[in-house]
């Protein structure tokens, strides 16, 4: 009995097709069927029968997960707080000349419940240590200038000890307020970007004058108050806001992995994964195999929310091809690319681009970390190409 395999060109299409033949007879590939399987000659004598073999197909993917590599991070030590900076916006609504916070006013419930949300996912709010809070009042450019001023100033006051007493934060001067009363600027940006047949002619007047009196006198005075009554429909809600800027500082975990509640640590990352520290998005990756899926979302995870986190890019980056997502691992790979424990990885994404010179590169520059694991894929990558004149 005789074998013959046949490479099919091509990385994207890699298989690799057994054809057996009985009695030393072997059929032409013309003659495979649209099914992938092989028909067997038949013969006059009694010794021959027809006989389907599948064909074995390699995925091309397969191969490439082999090539990739991982490393282990080392965890943080415990005396390293995390700390996490979240800008937040809420758009309160007041009653004319009101500056009193009312949740039952206007769509306030459910804009402070949204906002109460979010600052539940700051690990170190309010549990934890609140280094500093930002409070930054604005006002929409209607009425007059110095209304404006007092009330964006007595609104934000206002809301500040709204947050005080809902939270249980020292009024100690840990939150910091300042005011901007009529925000034209954030007018400006919401004109340009959208698509108002008008807002040419608003944004020359906004470059020609920051008087707001003025600027709102000669507004009203195009198209016969037409544009001002639109611009007051359309814009002004977005622009009476509250803008915060909240830091917090968290404990770090414990370096080592040894006595931890790692269902605890996998409960906590199902329900409130934006409140997991780096070192314990670490040691949870660390229970999946990489390749897999999960691995894969723990590191990316991590990898977003820390990205001085170099182990953390590494190991996202290689997840993602693991997966064949070349997209994601481009991005990953930009913060880490002069890192030398990153060039076998760009290697394989090289392959996968077809840039096989590039990926012969990245291989060689990558002997010194793993002398084994960069002769094998150069050696993987001759066969793959069919180029002789790789190294060995």
């Amino acid at each position: 009995m005789r074998m013959k395999i046949h490479l099919i060109e091509g990385l994207a299409g890699l298989g690799i097709l057994f054809t057996l033949s009985s009695c030393g007879s072997m059929q032409d590939l013309s003659t495979v069927e649209k099914e992938n399987t092989l028909p067997v000659v038949k013969g006059t004598s009694s010794l021959y029968r027809q006989a389907e073999i599948p064909l074995l197909q390699v995925d091309a993917s397969a191969i490439y997960r082999q090539m990739l590599s991982y490393v282990t991070p080392v965890p943080e030590s415990p005396s390293a707080p995390v700390t996490q900076t979240e800008q937040l916006t809420a758009y309160i609504d007041f009653p004319a000349g009101g500056v009193t916070v009312n949740p039952r006013y206007g769509n306030n419930r459910a804009e402070l419940e949204k906002l109460r949300e979010r600052l539940g996912r700051l690990s170190g709010f309010p549990a934890g240590r609140v280094q500093s809070i930002g409070l930054k009042g604005f006002a929409s450019p209607d009425g007059n200038t110095k209304e404006n001023e007092r009330l964006s100033g007595s609104r934000v006051v206002q809301f500040k000890d709204y947050l005080v007493k809902q939270f249980g934060l020292p009024d100690n001067g840990l939150i910091q307020i300042s005011w901007e009363g009529e925000d034209w600027a954030g007018l400006g940006r919401l004109l340009s970007s959208s698509d108002k047949k008008y807002k040419g002619q608003v944004l020359s007047i906004l470059s020609e004058t920051s008087d707001g009196d003025m600027l709102r006198k000669r507004i009203k005075a195009l198209d016969k108050g037409s544009v001002y009554k639109d611009i007051e429909k359309t814009f002004f809600s977005k622009l009476r806001r509250m803008e915060l800027s909240v830091t917090c500082e968290s404990e770090g975990m414990q370096p080592s992995s040894s006595g931890m509640d790692f269902a605890l640590l996998s409960s906590q990352y199902n329900s409130s994964p934006d409140k997991l520290g780096l070192n314990e998005l670490l040691s949870l990756a660390s229970l999946y195999r990489p390749g897999t899926e999960q691995y894969r979302e723990v590191y990316e995870l991590a990898a977003y929310r820390f990205p001085s986190c170099p182990e953390a890019q590494l190991n996202a980056a290689a997840a993602s091809l693991s997966m064949g997502d070349s997209e994601s691992a481009r991005f990953f790979f930009q913060s880490v690319e002069n890192d030398p424990r990153s060039w076998n990885n760009l290697g394989v994404l090289s392959l996968m681009d077809g840039d096989v010179p590039g990926a012969l590169s990245y291989f060689r520059k990558f002997i010194p970390q793993n002398p084994r694991l960069a002769r094998q894929n150069m050696e993987l990558a001759k066969q793959l190409t069919g180029d002789n004149s790789v190294d060995r």
